[in-house]
């Protein structure tokens, strides 16, 4: 039987009862399952968008919240309650549906919201009694009232963009902090840019708004109160408002440098971010240990294609190097399947990572979301292999390319995929990764280590000493040497990349292309 923990708002007498249910992630490249298990984690993080429905809660309704986190235990479909409410994204589309099956075969009452909901609502048809469409901010509350008294609406739509300062912080009570490898929290919605394959802005728009910066520090404060170690600024894009973020980095850096033991983060933004060293040093000495970059391609031909011209303004190459020269790891986001995409492409791209001495990557294949200017584009010219895109982003496309056969490009895709990640491959471009670094921030060397740092040592050491692949195992004591020999400093990095790297390897090794 699953083990339940349940949350009161209001009274405990003739509460309602309401399940919320994130489903189970599928084993692909983002997952960082690998990387998970390591660590001794479940997942990666949690569902935030369900702790922030709690925390919605109005004044005036008794309710009962259980959470149901797939990736942490199996859903107890059996569970005696008012409503079982369901999130998630596009990528959960088949889970989604067969959770709304199972809980309507027992006559539970459901509630479907999420980016899926909201972005392909002509899918969801059915599949619940109440389908949120858009954010949820305002509806969310409306609706426990209205169906605490009987008289809730099927259809809950949020026709405007919120102003993000009324998003509470996330009520983390239901949730073990040891079973995830990060604590999420959203600084942002929105993003400026418009790239033709992105399908975030159509469900969060291109007007960047931001949460106060008192409110995203209460919300740090939170996450130290039940034991995160690490933070995942979850913003589609961390630089949508330079001034913005200037702003909350000096705030964050004073109140992290405050801390017994300092956080470190991570985030995605854009490459735009490497052409202000001030705003480098500003990530660096907050602790940011990686910024994922969405890349996608050194052909500013195909950038000018999916209009993504912001990554063509300045030289690429040198804008990774610039990152990586303060100690901040380039999580590279790449994309293959541009009509400007020949076979050359992927020594185009391989050729990159080595110059930039790029570690990690995360390579996936161009795929045309419904709603986006790209689907609409290649709908027209005949170009697309299915009517709905599933999510999956590797080993699959939705797209006829131009220049080459979906089988051809899927078995170059795969090659390239596999080389990056050999160990001698690796070890080389990670090593000079390390002798690049040349910043380091100065403004911790008197804080405390944190015990669990140590625990985690031994975890990922067990790891490696009983890894099963001898090449694996030898990489990971190899790059352990030289890494302290080149700095000492770069440790905490070198377990943090190495750790990355091994489900990367192993991701890559026992896929089979489809």
């Amino acid at each position: 039987m699953t083990q339940l923990s349940f949350k009161h708002y209001g009274s405990k007498k003739d509460f309602k009862k309401i399940y919320l249910i994130a489903p189970k992630h599928p084993d692909n490249f983002w997952s960082m399952q690998g990387t998970a298990d390591i660590l001794g984690a479940k997942t990666l993080m949690p569902n935030s968008a369900l702790a922030t429905l709690m925390a919605l809660t109005p004044p005036g309704v008794n309710i009962q919240y259980t959470l149901g986190d797939e990736n942490i235990s199996a859903v107890d479909f059996d569970f005696s309650c008012d409503l079982a409410v369901i999130t998630g994204g596009t990528l959960h589309a088949a889970r989604i549906h067969e959770l709304c099956s199972e809980f309507k075969k027992r006559g539970t009452r459901i509630a479907l919201g999420g980016t899926y909901a909201s972005i392909e609502a002509d899918r969801c048809g059915g599949l619940a009694d109440h389908l949120f469409i858009g954010e949820a901010e305002y509806t969310w509350p409306l609706f426990l009232k209205q169906w605490t008294a009987g008289n809730a609406l099927e259809i809950n739509r949020q026709e405007h963009y919120i102003d993000l300062k009324d998003s509470p912080a996330p009520d983390w009570s239901l949730i073990r902090v040891e079973d995830y490898v990060n604590i999420s929290i959203q600084t942002s919605r929105g993003c400026p840019n418009q790239c033709d394959f992105c399908d975030v802005i159509q469900y969060v728009g291109r007007q960047y708004r931001t949460k106060s910066i008192d409110q995203i520090l209460q919300e740090l404060q939170n996450a130290v109160d039940i034991g995160a170690r690490t933070v995942f600024f979850s913003d589609d894009n961390f630089l949508g408002n330079k001034r913005f973020t200037k702003e909350l980095l000096s705030k964050v850096i004073e109140w992290n440098v405050q801390q017994t033991r300092p956080l470190s983060f991570s985030t995605q933004i854009t490459v735009q971010v490497a052409d202000d060293d001030e705003l480098l040093q500003m990530f660096a000495d907050a602790r940011f240990s990686v910024l994922f970059l969405g890349v996608e391609t050194v052909r500013k031909e195909s950038l000018a294609e999916v209009h993504k011209s912001q990554n063509a303004e300045k030289d690429i190459f040198e804008r990774i190097r610039r990152i990586s020269r303060f100690g901040i790891v380039p999580f590279i986001g790449l994309i293959v399947g541009f009509d400007n995409d020949d076979e050359g492409i992927f020594e185009d791209l391989e050729h990159f990572l080595v110059e930039t001495d790029s570690p990690i990557a995360g390579i996936s294949l161009l795929n045309a979301p419904r709603h986006t200017p790209l689907y609409k584009r290649l709908k027209e010219e005949g170009r697309l292999t299915e009517k709905n895109f599933s999510g999956e982003w590797q080993l699959h496309t939705n797209i006829v390319p131009k220049q080459m056969t979906i089988e051809r490009m899927s078995l170059l895709y795969w090659d390239l995929f596999q080389k990056i990640y050999q160990p001698e491959l690796f070890e080389d471009r990670f090593v000079k990764w390390l002798r690049n670094v040349d910043y380091f921030s100065t403004i911790y060397v008197n804080k405390k280590s944190d015990p669990r740092q140590l625990l985690l040592g031994v975890k990922i050491f067990k790891h490696f000493i009983f890894n099963d692949d001898r090449r694996v195992r030898a990489l990971f004591f190899r790059i352990l040497k030289k890494t302290w020999q080149i700095n000492p400093k770069l440790v905490k990095r070198f377990f943090t990349v190495i750790t990355q790297y091994s489900h990367f390897y192993s991701f890559v090794n026992c896929k089979q292309v489809k």
